[in-house]
Parts: C-alpha cells; structure tokens; sequence
C-alpha cells in the first residue's frame, strides 16, 4: 500500500511540475520565438537604428522627408503587433495556470 501511494505521490508532483513548470517555460520560450520570427519580418529594431537615416542611401531631403514617418509608422505597427502577441500569450499561459484551481473549485463547489 505504500508503494502505491508513493507512486501515486510521484505522478501527482510530475504532473505538477509539468502544469506549473515545463508548459509555461516553453510558452514563454515559444513567445520570444514568436517576437524573432516576426522581428525579422517587420524589422523594429533596424529601423529604430535607422530612424533618422533615409531609405536606400537617398541623401536628398526628399529621401529624409520620405524616411522618418516612413520608420515611424513601421515601428508603430511593429511595436503594436509585438503587444498583440504579448496579450494573447499573457491570457493563454494566465488561463493554463488557473485551470487547475478553478476546476477543482467548480468541482468542489457544484459536486453532489
């Protein structure tokens, strides 16, 4: 009976650390995937480098003028998609960790 309930233990403190532990670690390791991926498409951070130099070596102030709202609005949307995929991350891993406790409240709550 005690192996049992050692085994028991053990699968119940697995599954607890897979739940708490290892699941979140990879979304967060997934996340700063997700911001890679999408930092190499939308290029944030070059063109935060490259703010007040113009577009494709053009020196004139017509290349200056083009440019900088040009940067602006990339780094906008950039900067909006990256809160975006932070929001949707933040709610996915708050409800994987609060399943458990809510389920054994509803469990608790409405059992008869």
């Amino acid at each position: 009976m005690d192996i049992l309930k050692a085994l028991i233990l053990d699968d119940i403190i697995d599954f607890l650390d897979f739940w708490f532990h290892h699941f979140p670690q990879r979304v967060i390791r997934n996340f700063f995937d997700q911001i890679y991926f999408w930092d190499k498409n939308l290029k944030v951070k070059a063109n935060l480098r490259n703010l007040t130099k113009p577009l494709y070596g053009d020196y004139t102030i017509i290349g200056y003028l083009i440019a900088f709202p040009y940067r602006v609005i990339r780094i906008f949307i950039g900067i909006l998609a990256y809160f975006l995929i932070f929001i949707f991350y933040l709610i996915f891993l708050l409800a994987w960790l609060f399943l458990p406790i809510f389920l054994l409240g509803y469990g608790i709550l409405f059992s008869k």
